[in-house]
């Protein structure tokens, strides 16, 4: 972790204008913008808003967000690839004005975004760090699920899905012995397929290969 939140945007954003060019879509974050107000940076009347935490390369969070033109969409990524090709796709179509994107992890998300703010939180195949000396470095931790809870909205839904089976049952685990939440894909404890979901290059990729795909969703308590 940076030794500060300046440090860290200022690093950030430094580093990211050497690579690609920004768009209308696309939202540099410095600490004078903090915390972010999204009444102000959708210019819309849209009321709900749905935040995704490592977009890919961006086809099933644009998508989302041109299907359900009344719903606005925040979408986080700290790789350069996956925000610059996302950035390419976004600049080949007309303005998305219910998609926001920007450059950061999760290590200050309490310091940049006001609590109770999100509707719907999804997180589609994280990095599952599979080997045991890295498994501290997964996002989702007791310490996430707490940050978790306090940025959802009253009975707001986080959404995770992930090929890895030992991640995935690990996240299976932290929820059901956590307080903050239950898990509204019971008895099953997850799912293979969820009728309408867009599906993510990756996880057509994964599917064909014949890996089991772990769709989970749970509800703020």
């Amino acid at each position: 972790m940076w030794f500060t939140l300046e440090d860290y945007l200022n690093k950030i954003n430094e580093n990211s204008k050497l690579y690609y060019e920004f768009n209308e879509s696309f939202l540099e974050v410095s600490v004078d913008i903090l915390p972010l107000d999204f009444n102000k940076l959708f210019k819309n009347d849209n009321k709900v808003l749905k935040f995704e935490i490592g977009f890919g390369n961006g086809d099933s969070l644009i998508k989302l967000a041109k299907q359900n033109p009344d719903i606005n969409y925040f979408g986080i990524d700290r790789k350069m690839d996956r925000i610059r090709k996302t950035l390419s796709k976004l600049n080949q179509n007309d303005k998305i004005p219910n998609l926001i994107i920007s450059r950061f992890g999760t290590d200050y998300l309490l310091e940049m975004i006001p609590v109770g703010i999100f509707d719907e939180k999804i997180m589609n195949f994280p990095d599952p760090w599979p080997k045991a000396k890295h498994h501290k470095n997964r996002t989702v931790n007791e310490e996430f699920l707490s940050v978790l809870h306090k940025l959802l909205k009253e009975d707001g839904i986080f959404r995770f899905s992930s090929d890895h089976e030992e991640y995935s049952f690990e996240v299976i685990d932290l929820f059901k012995n956590s307080k903050l939440f239950s898990n509204l894909y019971q008895p099953d404890k997850f799912r293979s397929e969820v009728s309408n979901r867009i599906e993510t290059q990756f996880e057509k990729h994964k599917k064909r290969e014949g890996f089991t795909i772990h769709h989970m969703k749970y509800l703020k308590v």
